[in-house]
């Protein structure tokens, strides 16, 4: 599944703006200044999904959605004149469209914020609740696997990322255990301990069943799921636990019930029942889903710590965000997937975002069959696309009208370095820092000039001197240089904001041509 086209025209600051993603590509990265409308695009189309799949909550803009899935091309459309569905040009009416769903619709479309608003993950709260009533008391397995089939939308929680490294651990994979071990230091599973409470919906009942060590009564494939632990764990025990869900309320009692499994052997007894870590991972989701899991604790081994007393809780923001995101979308493997990431790369050092495209390939196994996904991710960060080339980025920005414009980059990032990335594709006008780049702007003022008065000499040397003493060499009677500097209109760089892709590569052409200009003269 890949997105070709995108128009949107009344969201938010999204006037008339026109995506045209290169679909060969398995990453698109939205890059720009804050404010540039990366988060509202990434909204703008999961809104445009969620309307099609559930015919709830019209979007009240207007836009174009076109994406290729399979060998079709769809066009999604609420433009008055053009038809709401079109498959490879030809109108599809909505009865059609549903009976063929399946074939036409994305298996998943996948959102991610790492900040901590939920105006994201308020989109998904629909599928979310559809697919929990969907499985809270269904014992019927068959009928489980098409409620999951039908929960085309999902979005990304804290929660995920424990459970994601559950199924990981219960199903290794020997690449992704060397790079778990190579990139994180984590060498094995230790322990576990989940803490289960009674859930809302069994609060106002009171009978024998809904003791909790029948976990109140809970049903489907959480109260399965949950059953399974305790057949597990070591000793499970009901206990009554102190919990406080918001700074404001205040400490209540819970009845609880504790499991704990000590060893990587009983989570993979645990796991025996399950076909995949794929299966597994969404039994473990209905449990939390269904209001059951007070905590879920793991520990973890590491290469220079195996008594278990890190646990995932410990690891570094950085650590628990690149689990998060990246076991989900493993867990994704084999479906039509668009994945909807909002800067991802946050809390990452700049190794892992220098490498994090790449660790998608190679952790996720996604390469294999990259043609079935797309992710659209937004960054800030230079590290992230500077191994990319300029049809993988599209750079928001607002052009000479003030409207929000998309553009490739007009150069490929992949071999400027970092700096060439900050200037050339985010477009700054210079990665000095303001007062060094003070200096060099009137160091080239005063250079400029043909007849420098006595003063003005003196102030020239003076900047050199400081210059040369952090390392700037200049020749001061470079005279090429100082024509150079005359026929540019501004060579002031240190408040300048900074440049569209278009003006960029003007800037380019116009230095390109004085240079040549300058070279001719004798």
């Amino acid at each position: 599944m890949r997105l070709d086209r995108v128009y949107i025209d009344g969201f938010k600051n999204l006037k008339q703006l026109e995506v045209d993603f290169d679909e060969r590509n398995l990453t698109t990265v939205l890059i720009g200044q804050n404010g540039a409308g990366k988060s509202n695009l990434i909204e703008a189309i999961t809104h445009v999904f969620r309307w099609l799949d559930l015919r709830r909550q019209e979007p009240r803009f207007q836009y174009r959605v076109a994406y290729r899935i399979d060998k079709a091309l769809v066009c999604l459309s609420n433009i008055e004149g053009e038809p709401p569905i079109r498959v490879d040009g030809k109108e599809v009416k909505r009865t059609v469209f549903e009976k063929r769903k399946r074939e036409w619709f994305p298996d998943l479309v996948f959102g991610y914020y790492s900040g901590g608003s939920r105006r994201l993950e308020s989109l998904f709260d629909s599928h979310q609740r559809r697919y929990y009533d969907a499985i809270k008391l269904e014992d019927n397995e068959m009928l489980v696997a098409q409620a999951q089939a039908e929960r085309r939308l999902f979005y990304c929680r804290p929660i995920h990322g424990v459970l994601a490294l559950m199924a990981l651990f219960a199903f290794p994979d020997d690449k992704l255990t060397q790079e778990l071990s190579g990139k994180l230091g984590i060498t094995g599973f230790h322990s576990l301990l989940a803490i289960f409470r009674e859930p809302w919906f069994a609060r106002s009942k009171k009978s024998a069943d809904k003791l909790p060590e029948n976990f109140w009564g809970a049903a489907g494939p959480a109260g399965r799921t949950a059953r399974a632990f305790k057949g597990q764990a070591f000793h499970p025990m009901p206990l009554t636990g102190n919990a406080i869900d918001d700074y404001r309320d205040k400490q209540q009692s819970e009845s609880q019930y504790a499991t704990f499994l000590p060893s990587l052997t009983r989570l993979k007894n645990l796991a025996s029942t399950f076909k995949n870590e794929s299966e597994m991972f969404y039994a473990l989701e209905a449990m939390d889903i269904s209001d059951l899991i007070r905590e879920m604790l793991v520990w973890v081994k590491r290469s220079n710590d195996d008594s278990g007393d890190v646990g995932f809780a410990d690891l570094s923001d950085g650590e628990r965000q690149l689990l998060m995101v990246l076991g989900l979308i493993r867990v994704s493997r084999g479906k039509r997937a668009l994945f909807l990431l909002d800067e991802p790369d946050t809390h990452l050092n700049p190794h892992w975002q220098h490498s994090y495209l790449k660790l998608i390939e190679h952790w996720t196994g996604i390469a294999a069959e990259a043609d079935q996904c797309h992710i659209i991710l937004t960054s800030h960060n230079p590290l992230t696309i500077s191994g990319l080339t300029r049809d993988e980025v599209r750079v928001m920005h607002t052009d000479i009208s003030g409207a929000i414009a998309v553009d490739r980059p007009y150069v490929d990032p992949k071999g400027l370095g970092v700096a060439g990335v900050f200037t050339d594709i985010f477009g700054l006008p210079s990665t000095l820092d303001t007062p060094t780049q003070l200096l060099i702007d009137q160091r080239n003022k005063l250079a400029s000039i043909a007849e420098p008065t006595a003063e003005e000499t003196q102030n020239l040397e003076q900047i050199n001197y400081q210059l040369r003493q952090m390392g700037f060499m200049y020749e001061e009677r470079d005279e090429l240089y100082r024509e150079y500097l005359r026929k540019l209109d501004s060579v002031e760089l240190a408040d300048a904001m900074p440049l569209a892709p278009d003006e960029l590569k003007q800037r380019d052409e116009t230095t390109r041509e004085i240079i040549e200009q300058l070279l001719k003269t004798p």
